[in-house]
């Protein structure tokens, strides 16, 4: 099997994974972006196998502790399926648990082994010239962007103010008269850069 070579990110998520942290929190430990753990997933060939084989042994492990508990649990759910001190809502929760554990049980998945022909062999990445294609976008390095274009509004006629008298000469006051028009119908702006 070949040898894989991770980061100091990558191993931090791995153990923390490893240990039975969730996606979120193993990103958390390493420093990294949650979904920068799901980029390592999908292209990452040796992050994905090691990533598989620690819940593997993880579920193996506590199959394994499970698997020591089964013969006080089966006694526990004999005595109370058997037992009259256990109310009837009591002993059919039992059975039930039973019937499911029996129908549902399945067996932890192979360990995952990958061949040295399924990997495909890149030369490590310049960090100078490459960007880290495998990080979330919100952990990438910002790039420069150019200032925004700033454009000057003008008006052709001098504004008109709510409490002075409409220019239609009714005389009225404009927010009385023609303003609500005057909004819906406001005059052409001229715009210079």
């Amino acid at each position: 099997m070949p040898e894989f070579i991770f980061s100091t990110q990558q191993t931090l998520a791995l153990d923390a994974i490893a240990a039975g942290a969730s996606i979120t929190r193993a990103a958390a430990e390493a420093g990294v972006h949650r979904n920068t753990i799901s980029n390592w997933r999908r292209e990452t060939a040796g992050f994905h196998l090691a990533l598989c084989n620690a819940q593997y042994d993880r579920a193996l492990l506590f199959r394994e502790k499970a698997e020591d508990l089964t013969t006080h649990a089966f006694d526990t759910l004999r005595a109370i399926l058997t037992g009259q001190d256990a109310s009837p809502s009591v002993r059919l929760k039992a059975a039930l648990a039973v019937v499911n554990l029996v129908t549902t049980q399945v067996p932890p998945q192979m360990k995952h082994t990958i061949q040295i022909e399924d990997v495909l062999l890149v030369p490590p990445r310049n960090p100078a010239v490459e960007p880290l294609h495998n990080l979330h976008n919100s952990a990438q390095p910002e790039t420069p962007k150019a200032p925004p274009t700033v454009q000057t509004i003008r008006r052709d006629q001098p504004k008109t103010g709510r409490n002075e008298p409409c220019p239609c000469g009714s005389g009225l006051k404009h927010k009385r008269c023609c303003l609500d028009n005057a909004i819906s119908a406001a005059p052409a702006l001229k715009t210079s850069a």
